[in-house]
């Protein structure tokens, strides 16, 4: 390159941060920025001195805000960066980063620090080759939590400090408000703040903000559907609308395909994608009351056995409606019960039943609980209830049948009241309706059950949206058409939100997601795939016994060992 190309080259590099980021991760060998990257790095060099970022989680906020505070020093070896994360070992991680680059870009190795001249290089502060000596480092990395005040910067660098563990409370959702403001107090003035971030919470760090007159440019997953507003959203969407692309395409689709978005957003739950991945932190009713009726599936299972697969629709193959009519719902406009478009007719045990019992017993609330099943990567709820009169021998007899009644073989106790001290005046109570094998047709290989407490913490409503949504959004609970009958409990899961304290009575819905939750670890595998290996060992162990009961054990047809 000749001296007036690199004159040239590097001009460039100053005058145009998206020409700056490409080059930067071309040279550490990242792909080239997308197109909502690209938009982001303009909107970071030309926006008002106080403006901010909404972005997807996966959006690359953070290398893109590292590359920023490397540009800054890059055009002004006199600024004071200060880039400020989550954690404390978050900004660590990405002021090493930034010291990485520095090493392997060949425009920024003039910038590695002189250590000879007594320049500052350290795991949170390092000072830049060119810079004149200053009590405050060139490029500085705090926590949120960590020590600012006292500090000084011309370009404070916020990035992602809100989380969904420090918004919990509204105490610490102020406590987050009041350590961003205190970086007005941190800024040289003439200098820049610049937040970047994505919603944690329906009272979210970046509303306030912008009531407080910053600017915020919002870049969402996908283009928006029919319905949707997103507030500040970059006019690139526009723009894409404008070449063909359509409402609800994805806006990284190298990335973030529709079938990836889809996938999330049933993992996570409607609520969480809408708000980190379409930025909705004000949202919409059928967002703000995330457990839908219409989510179920209405099928009346027995107790030791239901369909190898189950699947949920609206129609089913003659173009029927699947919808309940005959089941009341209480929920908003037209939310409703369906039945299954289909269900396998071959039928095995289910791979286990649960309890749980949430023993409240106090004021107006019951004694609630829930009786679920698993199977194939399904939830099969059938019994959910409740009963008055607290720790009575009476409810204690309740809870013991209805174990006994649905051959629920393990029981959880939610440990919230008296140190355990429910378990131990329930265990004798359920321990007199054992039996013994032969001693009772329904259960000719007699029944038992063991009984655990569990401890439960966080606050309720998150708590149980946490279990409940993901599975439901996936159409993975099934409810016996007696639980759907019950009008308690589904006024507890149309009107529940994320609001603390917004439901007057919670006990049957607390049970309910306290048993969905104990079967957790067994809802990341593939419904299909698990219900043919598992049937297939089923029907192998019937005819081990069939063969077994005729005396021939070891002379199994042909087929049945072949590996061919």
């Amino acid at each position: 390159m000749s001296d007036k190309d690199l004159t040239q080259y590097v001009g460039r590099l100053a005058e145009d941060f998206r020409f700056f980021l490409a080059e930067l991760w071309l040279e550490v060998g990242l792909p080239d920025p997308a197109r909502h990257q690209v938009d982001m790095a303009d909107w970071l060099q030309t926006g008002p001195r106080r403006r901010g970022v909404k972005a997807f989680r996966g959006a690359s906020k953070t290398w893109i805000t590292i590359a920023y505070c490397l540009w800054r020093l890059f055009i002004d070896s006199g600024e004071r960066i200060m880039l400020v994360s989550k954690s404390e070992a978050h900004s660590k991680s990405s002021l090493h980063m930034a010291r990485q680059w520095i090493k392997q870009v060949r425009f920024l190795q003039h910038l590695s620090p002189d250590k000879k001249s007594g320049q500052r290089d350290a795991a949170t502060m390092f000072d830049i080759g060119p810079c004149k000596h200053d009590r405050t480092a060139s490029f500085t990395a705090y926590g949120i939590g960590g020590q600012l005040t006292g500090a000084r910067a011309s370009v404070i660098v916020s990035d992602d400090v809100e989380t969904a563990q420090n918004t919990l409370t509204l105490e610490m959702r102020q406590r987050l408000r009041e350590q961003v403001t205190e970086f007005e107090n941190i800024l040289i003035p003439g200098g820049d703040i610049l937040i970047l971030g994505t919603p944690h919470h329906e009272e979210t760090l970046l509303d306030r903000l912008t009531e407080g007159g910053y600017t915020f440019r919002a870049w969402p997953a996908r283009i928006p559907p029919e319905g949707m507003e997103v507030e500040g959203i970059a006019p690139l969407y526009e723009v894409m609308l404008s070449e063909g692309c359509e409402k609800g395409d994805p806006v990284w689709p190298e990335r973030f395909t529709h079938q990836e978005l889809s996938e999330r957003e049933a993992a996570e739950g409607r609520s969480v994608f809408a708000m980190q991945y379409m930025l909705q932190s004000q949202m919409a009713d059928d967002i703000r009351y995330p457990l839908r009726l219409k989510d179920l599936i209405i099928f009346p299972m027995t107790r030791d056995k239901a369909p190898v697969t189950i699947a949920w629709g609206t129609h089913n193959d003659r173009g029927g409606p699947t919808r309940l009519e005959e089941i009341p719902s209480l929920g908003f406009g037209t939310d409703g019960f369906f039945s299954p478009i289909m269900y396998d007719e071959r039928w095995m045990p289910y791979s286990g039943t649960k309890m749980s019992i949430d023993p409240s017993g106090r004021g107006e609330d019951k004694t609630a609980y829930a009786v679920v099943s698993y199977l194939n990567g399904y939830l099969w709820v059938k019994a959910v209830g409740g009963f008055d009169g607290g720790f009575s021998e009476q409810v204690l007899e309740g809870l013991a049948y209805q174990a006994r009644l649905h051959n629920a073989r393990q029981v959880i106790v939610e440990e919230n009241l008296g140190a355990g001290m429910f378990t131990q005046l329930f265990e004798p109570v359920l321990q007199r309706f054992f039996t013994e094998p032969g001693e009772d047709s329904e259960y000719p290989d007699g029944w038992a059950a063991s009984v655990e407490d569990v401890r439960v913490t966080g606050q309720k409503e998150l708590r149980i949206i946490g279990a409940m949504e993901p599975p439901m959004n996936q159409h993975r609970v099934i409810f016996h058409p007696d639980v759907a009958h019950n009008q308690d409990l589904q006024k507890q899961m149309t009107r529940l939100t994320k609001d603390r304290g917004c439901l007057r009575h919670d006990d049957e819905i607390d049970a309910l997601s306290l048993c969905i939750n104990q079967w957790q670890d067994y809802m990341s595998t593939d419904p299909k795939k698990h219900a043919e290996e598992r049937y297939q060992r089923f029907l192998e162990d019937e005819l081990r016994e069939h063969y077994g009961a005729m005396g021939i054990a070891g002379q199994e047809p042909r087929w049945f060992t072949h590996n061919d």
